[in-house]
């Protein structure tokens, strides 16, 4: 009796070490696949995936600061704090450059505004409309985002973002969004994009058009795990 017990204990033994020996192998094959996956993924497919990922999110939180830089002097124009939460999006913050407040919700394709003096929300319409909307293009630091299909990519390593551990690339582009590429031209950027594919961090360096002293310097940290509340009609 106690050999029969001996035998099926030496069986389960090696049963449950075949076990954990195929474990270990299934998941070195799945470890050297992935690393083999991403050492062949082109720079350009993982920047654009990164990109297509934040304009095409559902929810997130970010913040940004836009700078201008003229012979060495720097003046801030905008330091804003951004959520999203389906089609619906709130920006707020301060304009720095003309020392006044911003908040805008866009409820779908409708803009609220706030007036800064009343505090009262107002819908836009009309001319008021497309004001906000050319606002909203010059302000919002997710349109410089929107690059053409076409640039150029060089991988610079891995660098911590937001504490996060990614991979870093310099990117050339001439940009896509109307009111960047009136005023500015050369787009370079530097993101950090996360294992999980996501930008974590941008930065954007773009010359003026004109004035060969003037450069405009965008910085946008992005946050993916923060929950984002319902975005409203503000009241």
């Amino acid at each position: 009796m106690r050999s029969l017990r001996e035998w099926f204990g030496g069986r389960i033994q090696w049963l449950v070490g075949l076990i954990v020996l195929f474990a270990i192998i299934v998941c070195g094959i799945y470890m050297g696949l992935h690393v083999w996956q991403e050492y062949r993924t082109p720079p350009e497919e993982r920047v654009a995936e990164a990109l297509h990922y934040a304009v095409n999110a559902t929810e997130y939180t970010y913040v940004s600061e836009a700078v201008r830089i003229h012979d060495g002097v720097t003046q801030v124009i905008t330091h804003l704090k951004g959520e999203k939460s389906g089609d619906n999006v709130h920006l707020y913050g301060t304009a720095e450059v003309v020392n006044t407040e911003i908040n805008i919700y866009q409820i779908g394709d409708t803009f609220y505004r706030q007036d800064v003096v009343s505090g009262q929300w107002q819908q836009m319409i009309g001319q008021n409309l497309e004001a906000t909307q050319y606002l909203i293009q010059e302000i919002h630091p997710l349109g410089c985002l929107n690059m053409q299909d076409t640039f150029q990519v060089v991988a610079q390593g891995k660098e911590k973002a937001n504490g996060v551990s990614c991979k870093k690339y310099q990117v050339q582009s001439n940009g896509e969004s109307t009111f960047l590429t009136s005023v500015w031209k050369e787009f370079y950027y530097t993101v950090w994009i996360d294992k999980k594919h996501r930008l974590q961090q941008v930065e954007l360096i773009a010359d003026d058009h004109e004035d060969s002293l003037e450069q405009l310097h965008l910085t946008i940290q992005f946050d993916w795990d923060t929950k984002v509340d319902p975005i409203e009609v503000p009241t």
